[in-house]
This record gives structure tokens, sequence and C-alpha cells, in this order.
């Protein structure tokens, strides 16, 4: 029936060509099914079908700790991760697009939208120790203080590096899969692209925030059964363990972040 083109806009021409053939009241149900159809099959699926493994190699590599687990149940929260982060995100970034063709006010729709524009136009930079900290380290000489402030704003530096780094491979990975499959999400408007930025760091966070817990998890070696534990719950059970057990763990990451592949 022609409907194998790329992209929504395909599918629309081709039903705005036979609508007419259409017993008038099968359009509406027609015409939102077969959009619906499109999405579902052509791009919510294959997104995912190409994300899913592609995440679970990029985790292999920036959290080298998963590939020494044998364990099944942690093994399958490791891969929980790769198959559910993007679900929700694509649903969103749907209805952002949709919105966009029904003339929704983005403005409108989201109060916080001029802060919002003011976060992601600006570059992140790293947290620095400079002159308006001098009072908290009186004890120093003047010598002393320099070198410090020199010393700890390297370090500052290379972890804000090494954070930025590993955001970008996220994002470059996830934002090409997107596009590949998603082509129309390049037709956003200016004002639908910080709406996109702010679901696109979402999603980072929650990758972030799941892998790390895990990482944490293992490297405190809880047991195999308490990998399901909610929030809440893991850090009541983190708050009991010992002070070694949680400064090896400490100690762990640190080396990690200093270039280690432990």
């Amino acid at each position: 029936m022609g409907l194998s083109g790329k992209g929504g806009k395909n599918y629309r021409a081709w039903f705005k060509l036979n609508k007419d053939f259409i017993p008038p009241e099968d359009r509406d149900i027609f015409e939102k099914g077969i959009e619906q159809m499109h999405f579902y099959r052509n791009i919510y699926f294959k997104i995912l079908d190409n994300l899913a493994p592609a995440l679970y190699e990029l985790m292999l590599e920036q959290y080298p700790v998963f590939k020494t687990e044998k364990r099944p149940m942690v093994l399958e929260a490791i891969h929980d991760i790769s198959i559910t982060i993007g679900s929700t995100l694509i649903l969103k970034l749907d209805t952002l697009l949709q919105g966009q063709y029904n003339g929704v006010k983005i403005r409108e729709k989201y109060p916080k939208f001029d802060e919002w524009v003011e976060f992601y136009a600006r570059p992140g930079k790293p947290y620095t120790v400079d002159e308006t900290n001098r009072c908290w380290y009186e004890y120093l000489n003047d010598k002393e203080w320099e070198e410090y402030r020199d010393n700890e704003n390297r370090i500052l530096l290379e972890y804000f590096n090494w954070q930025e780094k590993r955001k970008f491979e996220f994002i470059d990975l996830l934002q090409t899969i997107l596009f590949k499959y998603y082509e129309e999400l390049k037709e956003l408007n200016a004002d639908e692209w910080i709406i996109y930025a702010v679901h696109i760091r979402d999603e980072y966070e929650d990758y972030l925030t799941s892998c790390e817990d895990l990482e944490l998890f293992i490297d405190c070696g809880f047991p195999e059964e308490n990998v399901n534990f909610t929030n809440e719950e893991f850090q009541t059970n983190y708050s009991k363990l010992s002070d070694e057990i949680r400064d090896y763990a400490s100690k762990l990451r640190n080396r990690r972040i200093a270039g280690e592949t432990i």
C-alpha cells in the first residue's frame, strides 16, 4: 500500500491521497491507527531494539565491575537497565513532536522554560576553589593556600572532565539512534529543542543513578537477593554498613575516576 517509506510524513501523505476511498465513518479511526502503527512498528521498537545492545556495551565500558558479575539476579538487573533506558523518553519526545504539530505553546506549558533556556544554553563548568574560600583555611600561609587551591582545582577539573566524557558518550549514543529511526525529531522548533534537552538530560540522570547505585551495590558486597531493594531500602542498609566497607567502596570509585579499570 505504499506505507514503507521513512517517517510519519509518508503515512500522512498516503492518507491524504487515499482518504476519499476510505468509508467516512472509519477515517478518524484509520488516521489515528495508522499513525500509531507507524510509530510503534517503525520508530519505537526499532529504537529500543538497537539502543539496548549498544547501551549494554557502553555500560560494561563505563562500569567495568559489571563484567565481574556472575550472580543471576545481579546480571538481570544490569540487563534491565539496558532495556528500559529510553522507553519512556521516546514517548515523551513523540508527545513533544505531536504537540508542535498541534500548535502547543511551549512557553505556556512549561512555567520554568526561561530558567531552562538559561541553564541549557550555558556550558557546564567545574567547581573551583577560589579566594572566596580562603577564610576557611586561615591556618594556611599564603604559599600553602595557593598550593592547596591549585591542587584542588586540578582534581576538580579532572573529575569534571571524567563526568562530562561519560555524559557525552551516553548522549551521543542515544541521539545517534534516536535520529536514525525518528528523523522527524530534527524538525523540532527552537523552543521544543529546549524541552528535548531537558528530556535527554533527565534520561541521562536516570541512567547514571541506576548504574552508580548498582556499582555501589556490587562494591559493598551486598547479597544477591537484595538487588531489588527500593532506593529507600538500599540507603537504609547502606547506612548500616561498617565504615571499612564504605571506605573501600569509595576508594574503588576514586581509582576508577583516576583511570583504573576495576
